[in-house]
């Protein structure tokens, strides 16, 4: 790489570019040069998608538009957040087993009933110690751009995220992407220093590859819809000026409605449409097939095959 008059190696050029900023031709194989006006040493912190094109690979930065998230009770933020800290504080423990210092989470259940939130959490967790995060669409990228990475930032903090995991094995890519997803998971393109994190509605779809065979996803979690407790709390920041009575109200009215159904109760009241008439109208939709469940609220440890998806 040629760097302010320079050729340098590229553990030379490492060692320069600590002072990032400076302008450069960059390289991949040694015969090929591209003018570059900045050559940052490390990724920031952020989330990041893969992007491969006809001129390079790159980590294209991808914003994340949510609501404000709040660590709400009866869910297991708490829970994810300590053991993943944790984690990442005994990597030379994992390293004196002889062990590959990975974790994997699944976060599954009906949709709008917590995981985005408890994902928010965890990538500004990460973020905030200088880790990133990879946007996972494709696993045969996936596997390049993170050996790609471990080669330049061996050590920094790493989360890759598959949202809607089984939606990456329908169609006429299924079949590849399952295999390499498996390589990544446990086989030979495991990455070091990383925690996968996956969200499914539809777990029996996954289960057999991904949830019952151990060191690929080590938490699972079932998600159900919120608690009392954790309808109040929610409704409690989300309205502003409302009497506590009047939230507590609503809480009781929207049992076994998930925080999406919530968040339209709030954006309607702001529209002016009377709570109870958005409330009888989230009913009607709320008693669909996959809003309903034994009762169960809060979360629960490990998968259970429900009756329609082992039959």
């Amino acid at each position: 790489m040629y760097i302010d008059g320079e050729w340098m190696s590229t553990g030379e050029s490492r060692r320069v570019l600590k002072d990032a900023g400076l302008a450069g031709w960059a390289s991949e194989s040694g015969r090929q040069y591209k003018a570059v006006k900045r050559i940052e040493s490390k990724l920031p912190p952020g989330v990041y998608t893969f992007q491969r094109t006809d001129v390079g690979d790159f980590f294209k930065p991808q914003p994340f538009p949510t609501d404000d998230v709040i660590a709400l009770p009866d869910l297991p933020c708490d829970l994810i957040l300590n053991q993943i800290r944790d984690f990442w504080r005994k990597s030379e423990l994992y390293s004196k087993h002889g062990l590959i210092h990975k974790r994997g989470i699944l976060l599954y259940g009906a949709p709008g009933c917590g995981k985005t939130s408890i994902i928010r959490l965890l990538c500004n967790d990460i973020i905030s110690m200088g880790g990133v995060v990879f946007s996972v669409d494709d696993f045969e990228l996936c596997e390049d751009f993170v050996t790609t990475f471990r080669s330049v930032q061996p050590e920094t903090p790493v989360m890759t995220l598959m949202e809607d995991v089984e939606g990456l094995f329908d169609g006429e890519k299924g079949p590849g992407q399952i295999k390499a997803a498996l390589s990544f998971l446990d086989g030979q393109g495991q990455a070091n220093n990383i925690v996968h994190v996956a969200t499914t509605n539809m777990p029996e779809k996954v289960a057999d590859r991904f949830i019952k065979r151990p060191g690929r996803f080590d938490l699972v979690i079932d998600i159900h819809p919120p608690t009392l407790a954790a309808r109040i709390a929610y409704l409690k920041h989300a309205f502003k000026g409302v009497e506590d009575s009047i939230i507590e109200e609503i809480a009781a009215k929207t049992d076994g409605m998930g925080l999406s159904y919530l968040r339209e109760i709030v954006a309607a009241h702001i529209l002016g449409i009377p709570v109870n008439e958005t409330i009888e109208r989230a009913r009607a939709n709320h008693e669909t097939p996959v809003f309903k469940n034994k009762g169960k609220r809060g979360y629960s440890i490990g998968y259970v095959a429900t009756k329609a998806a082992s039959a």
